[in-house]
């Protein structure tokens, strides 16, 4: 009888393991699902941000492809500018020409100016606006790490 109440003891015992052992199985699926839940859920919301990372990226790349071209014309607007000095020095030292043909080329030489610091004033924007986009993306970058 000894034995009876001993091993009734130890079933007793097991049961209750196996119970709680159950409990414990069934929390932690619920929350490996909770878990699996968010992982999609952050897995949706990184999905549109690589998007608009890449698309700023791309944005990021025309736009130093076009103050890549922005500067190009600029050094060559500054090779004309400097033709126009060499001519209009050329002119002022050459007293056989004409007064006329002299204003000409100064006013000539006002207009590339001016489009030169045209073209500097949007070379400016377009660096500020880039390091706009640099930014962007390192915040973006931070938010999706």
């Amino acid at each position: 009888m000894l034995q009876g109440l001993e091993f009734s003891r130890v079933e007793n015992t097991l049961n209750e393991e196996l119970r709680s052992l159950r409990k414990d199985k069934k929390e932690l699926r619920k929350k490996l699902h909770d878990k699996l839940q968010d992982a999609v859920e952050l897995e949706s919301k990184i999905v549109p941000m690589r998007k608009r990372i890449a698309e700023l990226e791309d944005a990021r790349r025309f736009d130093a492809e076009q103050m890549s071209k922005l500067e190009k014309r600029s050094t060559e607007r500054e090779t004309l500018l400097g033709k126009v000095e060499q001519d209009r020095d050329k002119a002022a030292k050459d007293l056989s020409e004409t007064a006329t043909e002299l204003a000409r080329i100064r006013e000539e030489n006002s207009r590339f100016k001016q489009k030169v610091n045209e073209l500097q004033l949007e070379i400016t924007r377009v660096r500020e606006e880039n390091n706009g986009f640099k930014t962007k993306i390192d915040e973006l970058q931070l938010e999706a790490a």
